[in-house]
């Protein structure tokens, strides 16, 4: 019985699908829907009617006017140095300092106190496009500032949104995820 104890012989398999590939295991998967025990298995899904929903504002980027001023050849060659590669049109031109990004005082505030001198590749093509309230996906190294890239643009953009009325919490939607990132944020301020 070597080597037999709980497994099912080869040939007995033979013939099977791998569940791996083909077929999820209950509760999971392609939809099939969760059990009542599991997260969010009570969740319905939100009907929206869009004429009752309120427009926001999303483009918070005021370009500086050192960034207004930039030739395009400079900032070409600086992103050529910073390996930065863009797809789209009409992107914003990176800022060179914190300076350059006009962030509210209370973000800048977090910034200076954690001792940043200037803004990481990412961030400083990162943060004019995500202020602009333009769609980004950013792929950089370990260690390059990817969270402040997201997370400062992201609090600007909160706290420019509609208070929560009392039925819903601060745990509802994507400022979750920012809540959660905003304390990691405040650990190393």
């Amino acid at each position: 019985m070597r080597g037999r104890v709980g497994r099912r012989s080869r040939s007995r398999d033979r013939g099977r699908r791998s569940r791996s590939r083909d077929r999820p295991y209950r509760g999971e998967g392609r939809g099939g829907g969760a059990r009542r025990n599991q997260a969010g298995a009570n969740l319905r899904k939100p009907r929206w009617d869009l004429s009752r929903l309120e427009p926001f504002k999303k483009d918070f980027y005021v370009p500086h006017i050192n960034v207004s001023n930039r030739h395009v050849e400079e900032i070409e060659e600086w992103r050529g140095q910073k390996e930065i590669s863009l797809k789209g049109r009409d992107i914003p031109a990176p800022v060179l300092s914190f300076e350059e990004v006009n962030f509210p005082e209370y973000v800048m505030a977090g910034v200076k106190k954690m001792g940043f001198k200037i803004p990481t590749a990412i961030q400083a093509q990162g943060w004019p496009i995500a202020l602009s309230g333009r769609d980004m996906v950013g792929i950089a190294s370990t260690g390059s500032g990817k969270t402040l890239s997201y997370i400062l643009p992201a609090i600007v953009h909160i706290n420019h949104q509609p208070r929560l009325q009392r039925n819903q919490s601060v745990n509802d939607g994507p400022t979750k995820t920012t809540k959660y990132e905003t304390k990691r944020f405040r650990k190393y301020s």
